[in-house]
């Protein structure tokens, strides 16, 4: 598989991940009700609070470290869907070349991919530069929405992946 079509496959799955998201939370959040606190955590609320999202963040503490200062709202969304789908992007050329030269990469048709991915950013990466509490801190519902969309993430990689190669 080209590059390009790993591409078009991360940046397809990183669409699939943006539209899926809001549901799961409202889903999510009427099983597992967080707190008016949990809800204003980084990472917990992009329904409410897009301009919270680890994304958003880390283009903002980038801003203010190279001393341009705060970032709007607007300017936190647009670096914040920049950051997203170019992740998806990179992602979907990892994991389109990573399945096609070992299958076991693919198990689960992507599932496990995406919650590996969940487990090396949101649960491990991001808690250890502080952008984000680690998953036994946050509210059990931003846990579960959030590790959730990264397996509707995988399962869309796989999914792509295949219809391209097809």
């Amino acid at each position: 598989m080209a590059r390009g079509q790993g591409i078009i496959v991360g940046l397809g799955a990183s669409w699939i991940k943006a539209l899926t998201e809001p549901r799961l939370q409202s889903i999510v959040e009427r099983i597992l009700p967080p707190s008016p606190a949990q809800k204003r955590e980084v990472g917990a609320d992009p329904a409410g609070r897009p301009e919270n999202m680890p994304p958003a963040f880390v283009a903002n503490r980038t801003a203010v470290a190279l001393g341009l200062g705060e970032l709007t709202v607007d300017q936190r969304l647009r670096a914040q869907e920049a950051i997203h789908y170019g992740f998806g992007a990179g992602l979907g050329i990892a994991y389109s070349a990573a399945a096609r030269r070992w299958r076991v990469v693919s198990a689960g048709r992507g599932a496990l991919a995406g919650l590996a991915i969940y487990a090396g950013t949101h649960a491990s990466v991001l808690p250890a530069l502080g952008i984000q509490r680690p998953p036994w801190r946050l509210a059990p519902a931003a846990v579960v929405w959030e590790s959730m969309s990264h397996v509707v993430f995988g399962a869309a990689l796989d999914a792509l992946r295949r219809a391209v190669e097809d």
